[in-house]
């Protein structure tokens, strides 16, 4: 006797009954996502990236995101695209002006001349800027630089013409001869001084003002805790041997990334400062390290300057967390 169309359905739709209810009660997939990092070129950079790959484990994936210039790397983590990013402390504040909630986990470099307004040698000072055509990266750590460099002449953003190019541009724009100045770092600061550009002001009259920081989005911490801790921690194992890179052997790779050569190098590390774990902990102390001292004075200038809209509560940007090897 054959089975009815009904008594032939009836299995499958019971087995579709009991998927759907077990389905109801399994635990989510946890989310396997890797810890995606967006970076640009910059020589203090290296170490990170040579910490990401000794971080990398099968259980803990760290991704890297290279980018041409840094206001690429901020629009990609205010988008969401990436967990974290590597940008200047004027690029924190804007970060966080516009929601992108945005906390620094760790102080990679700080600049000591490895970013410069350079110009013709006819230029010999940074009041010679005035009605000249400045090549410059808005809303980077470059158009930061140029405001800080006319504020201490007595001058406005106002009083030069600023022309947008974004940072591995400056180069070859200032080579053709377009331009009265530009705005860079290196590796392309260094270059550029090779040919003969004039340094008329540099960071290393800032402060720590052009700091480049690992900053990581606020909902993602939790996320990424472990990830976070092993990327900062083998990033401080290695700053020992960049502060004493004397010897570039085994460095092709970055030379060629960098474009410099093994003299080049060495030159660009003289001019960035890396903090050790004790260091970065001092700095980033939320209420008497340095660091939030100075973001406040930088948030009070780049407001005053039209650079950042907004109020900003810089106390909530540091996490020093993870560099006291605690995490969050």
């Amino acid at each position: 006797m054959k089975p009815s169309a009904k008594q032939q359905i009836l299995p499958t739709v019971l087995v579709g009954l009991v998927l759907c209810v077990a389905a109801m009660f399994w635990p989510a997939s946890r989310d396997e996502r890797p810890f995606t990092v967006a970076v640009t070129v910059w020589p203090g950079m290296e170490a990170l990236l040579m910490g990401g790959q000794a971080a990398r484990s099968n259980a803990t994936r760290i991704n890297f995101v290279e980018m041409s210039w840094p206001t690429a790397v901020a629009g990609a983590f205010r988008k969401r695209v990436v967990d974290a990013a590597v940008v200047s402390l004027d690029e924190l504040l804007r970060l966080e002006a516009d929601g992108a909630r945005p906390r620094a986990v760790l102080i990679l470099g700080v600049s000591k001349g490895s970013d410069a307004v350079l110009a013709r040698p006819l230029l010999k000072g940074v009041p010679d800027l005035r009605g000249k055509r400045v090549g410059v990266e808005l809303r980077s750590g470059g158009e930061y630089l140029l405001m800080r460099a006319l504020r201490e002449n007595r001058m406005m953003l106002s009083d030069v013409e600023r022309v947008p190019l974004n940072l591995a541009e400056t180069e070859s724009a200032f080579v053709a001869d377009n331009l009265d100045a530009v705005v860079t770092s290196d590796p392309w600061c260094t270059r550029l001084k090779d040919k003969g550009a004039a340094v008329l002001f540099d960071s290393s009259q800032a402060g720590l003002e052009l700091t480049r920081v690992l900053v990581v989005r606020e909902e993602a911490i939790d996320a990424h805790a472990e990830a976070i801790r092993l990327l900062v921690e083998a990033h401080l194992r290695l700053v020992t041997d960049f502060r004493e890179a004397g010897d570039s052997s085994g460095l092709d790779a970055i030379l060629r990334r960098e474009g410099l050569t093994p003299a080049q190098w060495g030159r660009t590390l003289s001019l960035i400062h890396f903090p050790t774990a004790e260091e970065n902990q001092r700095l980033m102390d939320p209420e008497t390290g340095e660091l939030v001292k100075c973001l406040r004075k930088m948030a009070a200038e780049m407001a005053e300057a039209g650079l950042l809209t907004g109020d900003v509560r810089t106390e909530v940007l540091l996490n020093a967390g993870f560099v006291k090897g605690g995490g969050r």
